[in-house]
């Protein structure tokens, strides 16, 4: 059984709209529906209802969304590393029953595994547009956009490699520092390599 315990779905616009519509028929009809006779007649109405009315809802329903999120986000982080452990050990045995797709969900106190030296390349041309400009041109397709960067990160000397290897072994360094750390258990309290800082200082010069 699954012990966590997260802030409930926001509802839709139709589940707002629909909450509404129970409470109206219960203030003025005596007329007795069940769940699925309410939910036709209120579909069907709700079906009719022009965007303009349907907007109050879909605002409401949007604002509840954003909220939901910030709460999830205060919720996961406040998980031990042992809570999320016996979490993923729950959510594969019911993968494995059949029972449930769910993934495992990832500590979001744990370190953030570093780029590589060619994403950081990648992030670098990203930075600039005039070195956006100068290797993919006109090309807007990310997958084309991939492949001219490739060919290019090819192309390069290793001297001129060199600035983004540098960064991709401190990255990694510290990445493992902080790890480490997480592992004896003080996750949350780790603030060296706790996510990929590319300084593009040192890589101010195209290749």
């Amino acid at each position: 059984k699954s012990h966590l315990r997260p802030p409930k779905l926001a509802p839709s616009a139709w589940q707002l709209y629909f909450t509404d519509w129970i409470q109206k028929h219960q203030a003025t009809s005596t007329r007795k529906l069940n769940v699925a006779q309410a939910a036709k007649e209120a579909g069907q109405e709700y079906a009719t209802l022009t965007a303009e009315e349907k907007e109050p809802y879909k605002r409401k329903s949007q604002s509840m969304k954003e909220q939901r999120e910030r709460e999830l986000s205060t919720y996961m982080h406040s998980l031990t590393p042992d809570d999320i452990k016996r979490e993923n050990v729950f959510r594969a045995e019911q993968r494995k029953l059949g029972r449930s797709r769910k993934s495992n969900i990832k500590d979001p106190n744990a370190p953030k595994k570093p780029l590589s030296a060619y994403f950081m390349f990648l992030q670098w041309i990203r930075a600039s547009a005039d070195r956006v400009n100068e290797v993919f041109g006109t090309e807007t397709e990310t997958t084309k956009q991939s492949v001219l960067a490739a060919a290019r990160w090819r192309a390069m000397t290793d001297d001129e490699r060199k600035a983004f290897l540098a960064q991709a072994e401190q990255e990694k360094m510290e990445y493992e520092a902080a790890r480490r750390v997480y592992d004896e258990g003080n996750a949350g309290g780790v603030s060296v390599g706790s996510g990929t800082n590319i300084h593009f200082s040192i890589m101010s010069q195209s290749p």
